[in-house]
């Protein structure tokens, strides 16, 4: 009995675990420590100093095949209507040149001739049939990318309050509709109007001086081919989809945005010549 009372004690013993170091033994899991999550950041490179960006300050000529010189001076007499100050608050004067001719050289006729851009920017607004303007484009240069000898040299509006509108412009809507802006900056706006063809251009897209944004044509209320280029300063960021006016089937918003831009005085006019003019100062 001693004997089988002593075997049952080592048995027992065999099967209780031993505790480590005095603790009472526990379970062991494992620990996974989860990888951290990836945030994601916009990187903003910084432009170093010496790669600032150039300013503009050069001039194109909106047509093909005619110098600057040739414009300016009026040489072929291809300004068939020039530029006259509109009294406020009425669409009246003349609110750009418009460039014609009817033989040069051996082309018949300026219908077809290439557009070229004046000023290197973007493209603010693509207008197809408006009246009375036809296929027009609008390109947007940022006042603070012109080079500050441009600016000095050329008589820029300075920054006036919008004026009320004449009674004879009783078809501009009586309600505000909004229209995007940013009124902290401006802009040169340049519209070059009765285009041959809708642009192939799209808004937004940067546009180098010179380059070809479409031809001569005789869209909207136009007598003959001609190119009517119309320069503006305004608030930056101008877009118009779409403008009209003297027709019964313009919209509230085409004869709004037609009124802003041309009677409002939010977009300031001036006389085109005053931009074609300009001599960069030679260095």
């Amino acid at each position: 009995m001693r004997y089988l009372l002593a075997f049952l004690i080592i048995l027992i013993c065999a099967c209780t675990p031993a505790s480590i170091d005095g603790d009472t033994p526990t379970a062991v899991v494992a620990s996974v420590t989860p990888a951290p999550l990836s945030t994601p950041t916009t990187t903003i490179t910084a432009i170093p100093a010496t790669a600032t960006m150039e300013p503009i300050k050069q001039i194109c000529s909106p047509l093909e095949g005619e110098t600057l010189q040739d414009l300016v001076s009026n040489a072929n007499n291809i300004i068939t209507q020039p530029f006259k100050q509109p009294r406020p608050g009425i669409d009246d004067g003349h609110t750009g040149v418009d460039f014609a001719y009817y033989r040069k050289g051996d082309r018949v006729g300026i219908e077809g001739l290439n557009v070229m851009s004046v000023l290197e920017g973007k493209v603010s607004s693509i207008i197809n049939d408006s009246w009375p303007l036809g296929h027009l484009v609008i390109i947007e240069t940022p006042m603070d990318e012109i080079s500050p000898e441009m600016v000095s040299k050329i008589a820029f509006p300075e920054l006036q309050p919008t004026v009320e509108l004449s009674p004879a412009m009783a078809m501009c809507p009586t309600v505000e509709v909004p229209l995007e802006v940013n009124h902290e900056s401006r802009s040169l706006y340049i519209l070059y109007a009765h285009l041959q063809h809708p642009s192939n251009l799209k808004v937004g897209e940067a546009v180098n001086c010179g380059q070809v944004i479409g031809q001569v044509g005789n869209t909207g209320e136009s007598s003959n081919p001609h190119l009517h280029l119309e320069t503006r300063i305004g608030p930056s960021g101008a877009f118009f989809e779409s403008m009209a006016y003297y027709t019964t089937q313009a919209t509230e918003i085409q004869r709004y945005n037609y009124c802003v831009w041309r009677v409002s005085n939010l977009f300031q006019v001036f006389n085109p010549m005053l931009l074609l003019e300009y001599q960069p100062q030679i260095r």
